[in-house]
């Protein structure tokens, strides 16, 4: 591999395992005497520092060293956790990430900047004693580090049993930290009898060790013989999953039995020349027992079965070629049909039919299955935003802490990625104008401790995100009042709650009684709306004042392929997504009203909905223009319902968006275009915006 790939992968991997560093470090806060998360932060930075050095990133090597040498003091119980430690360790990751992106781009960072966090780092590598300066209390499981699967290499000097060391006895102590997995001996060098000498030691090992203990004690049982013979020992946890090695399973029978010592090569080249399994070949020769076979036939079973389980990394752009490229087959087959459709011969569309529904329902099912491998859990960007509160809430003198809930809810890796930075401004408008200080809360009732919940879960084909807090709420007097000041409510008309609340999502308003880093311009939740109505999302918000608030925000699962239905008008087929649409309705010439300064209105039982004519907004020639002739459908706005009026619907269809903002300037109103089967391009239309366009909303 060449090594600006190698430099590619470890960039890739190390950004994974900062945000493990991270987030376990958070974890840590709250909860100091979680082994497991210990030990995934010390495998998080060791990770790092080798693979750092596996390029020649030196310079993060050694720095990422400091780091592993406190985590390491905390794992052992030498080291206390507390805020100031955890703190100044998020600092070194901070400049972790600083080290590491110049490395990549080839540049420098100033040493002295390195050496002051370096400086900080050292004070807590001591030996043997707390930051608070007393003696860590003894404790009997010192030393226990988690399960991990070591091998262990022990290649010894001739005469090591004239030094009075047994190597025997170094590999039952072996057997006393943890249990031997697997053993072999390595023989090959014992001369005959004749030549035989008692006191030389001919043999060497290579074990397999299932353990707690850290790999410090286990290079202890070495400690007298470690300078003078060639002792390896290596973390193979990687390796190993629910006990079996995963390595086995992209090996045959006779390379097993080769790797471990049991039979030669020369044998399994005569075995591959009968036409029988290597396995029953080298039975049948007597060259090895059955049962040993066996066994190693259910090993490599058992490796195989869980490694077609394990996951893959898969280039992200790859991902997106093989979505564009399912998106040209469900194209096709709309083709397919459209032609169909178009034959004379009866007998000859009936079958064609019959073959394009199956290819139609096959494509769907690799539509779907392609748009799941790009589905990943919403954990990972949560988890981000625990550091997020954290040092906000430092900042702002605050005591607050996060829960999440349907963590494992996937989103559309596109998504996740363009939904982070909207909802880590909701966040930081919870933390600012939400959550009260601690003596505001303990005066009206409540916990010091103020809570933030992000919530995410999966209802009617959409995702929810939910960011919630329990703080002062949302005074609507104040938000009222600073809308009618800068013109954008009328003060003679009342406002439900949530016409309200949508008033701050208008540009430059504001209610923060002053500027500060995080809040007070004015700037921010208007271009959260903006871009999360990008994604053909749309974002709510609830609040009751004294108990908290609620930014709900709804995404699609997806954003390449959606359900549409083709809709008329003039000589135009436009595409409106499927998840807006109630219903289609021909309404009577008493239904429609016309109200001075407001427009059409449509009667739907008694419900007063607005009347959008699209011919008019996208100055379309239309050949119905009376709604009794033409069809009005309904769709569910951002703020409301509505209806637009079409000359007729022609019917659903899976529309493969297409951006056209490439080749073709934004026509606002649309969202992009699809192909429709007679190969003619129909615009999809975005509601939010035509919403806007219509209502000035």
């Amino acid at each position: 591999m060449a090594m600006d790939e190698l430099v590619k992968v470890f960039m890739e991997e190390s950004e994974e395992e900062i945000r493990e560093l991270e987030s376990g470090l958070i974890k840590l806060e709250e909860n100091h005497d979680d082994g497991d998360t210990i030990n995934r932060v010390f495998r998080a930075a060791h990770t790092i520092k080798g693979s750092a050095g596996l390029v020649g990133f030196e310079n993060v090597s050694n720095f990422t060293h400091n780091i592993e040498n406190i985590l390491d003091r905390i794992r052992n119980k030498e080291l206390t956790i507390t805020k100031a430690l955890v703190s100044t360790l998020l600092s070194s990751v901070d400049m972790l990430k600083k080290i590491l992106a110049a490395s990549s781009a080839g540049e420098e960072i100033e040493i002295g900047e390195i050496e002051a966090v370096s400086q900080t780092l050292k004070r807590f590598t001591g030996s043997g004693k707390t930051t608070s300066g007393k003696q860590a209390p003894p404790d009997k499981s010192k030393g226990k580090t988690g399960e991990k699967v070591l091998s262990v290499m022990m290649r010894f000097r001739p005469d090591i049993l004239a030094t009075g060391q047994d190597p025997l006895m170094l590999i039952q102590e072996l057997g006393d930290l943890g249990e031997i997995i697997e053993s072999r001996a390595f023989t090959a060098t014992i001369p005959d009898i004749h030549n035989l000498v008692p006191t030389t030691c001919y043999t060497s090992w290579e074990l397999t060790l299932r353990t707690e203990r850290s790999i410090t004690d286990v290079n202890n049982v070495f400690i007298f013989v470690m300078d003078e013979n060639d002792i390896v020992i290596k973390d193979i946890s990687a390796m190993y999953k629910e006990g079996v090695d995963l390595t086995l399973a992209e090996k045959a029978i006779g390379e097993i039995l080769v790797d471990k010592g049991i039979v030669r090569e020369t044998d399994v080249e005569e075995a591959l020349k009968e036409h029988k399994t290597t396995g029953q070949a080298l039975v049948e020769k007597g060259i090895v027992p059955k049962d040993i076979v066996e066994k190693m036939a259910l090993a490599q079973s058992q490796s195989r079965k869980i490694t077609k389980s394990s996951t893959i990394r898969v280039d992200t752009d790859k991902l997106d070629k093989l979505v564009n490229l399912v998106g040209e087959m469900v194209i096709s087959v709309a083709r397919m049909s459209q032609c169909a459709s178009e034959l004379n011969n009866e007998l000859l569309t009936r079958s064609l039919q019959g073959a394009i529904s199956s290819l139609e329902r096959i494509s769907r099912d690799l539509q779907e299955q392609v748009m799941r491998v790009r589905m990943v859990p919403v954990e990972g960007t949560f988890n981000r935003f625990r550091r997020v509160v954290r040092d906000l809430s430092y900042e702002e003198g605050k005591k607050i802490e996060i829960r999440m809930e349907g963590t494992e809810t996937e989103l559309d890796k596109n998504v996740i990625e363009q939904i982070s930075d909207p909802l880590k401004h909701m966040i930081r408008n919870s933390i600012d104008h939400g959550i009260e200080s601690p003596e505001e809360r303990l005066s009206i009732g409540k916990p010091e401790v103020g809570t933030i919940w992000l919530k995410a879960f999966q209802r009617e084909g959409n995702i929810f995100i939910e960011i919630s807090d329990d703080g002062k709420g949302i005074d609507k007097r104040k938000v009222l009042a600073k809308a009618i000041e800068r013109g954008l409510a009328d003060p003679g008309r009342s406002y439900t709650d949530k016409e309200i609340f949508e008033m701050l999502f208008a540009p430059g308003l504001s209610t923060a009684e002053k500027v500060s880093e995080l809040s007070g311009r004015g700037v921010g939740m208007d271009v959260v709306k903006r871009n999360i109505e990008d994604l053909r999302g749309t974002v709510e918000i609830i609040s009751e004042e004294g108990k908290g608030s609620t930014f709900r925000v709804k995404l699609p699962l997806t954003l390449a392929i959606i359900d549409g239905m083709m809709v008329k008008v003039g000589s135009e087929v436009l595409t409106i997504p499927l998840s807006v649409i109630e219903k289609s309705v021909r309404p009577s010439s008493a239904e429609i009203k016309t109200v001075e300064g407001r427009g059409e209105l449509m009667d739907i039982r008694g419900d007063y909905i607005p009347l959008v004519r699209l011919y008019q907004l996208f100055s379309l020639p239309s050949q119905k223009t009376d709604p009794t002739e033409a069809l009005v459908v309904v769709l569910h706005g951002a703020h409301s319902r509505f209806g637009i009026l079409v000359d007729d619907v022609l019917g659903q269809t899976q529309a493969v968006i297409k951006s056209i903002d490439k080749n073709f300037k934004k026509i606002e109103g649309t969202s992009g275009a699809t192909i429709l089967g007679n190969g003619k391009v129909s615009l999809i239309l975005d509601v939010h915006s035509i919403e806007r366009m219509a209502f000035n909303a």
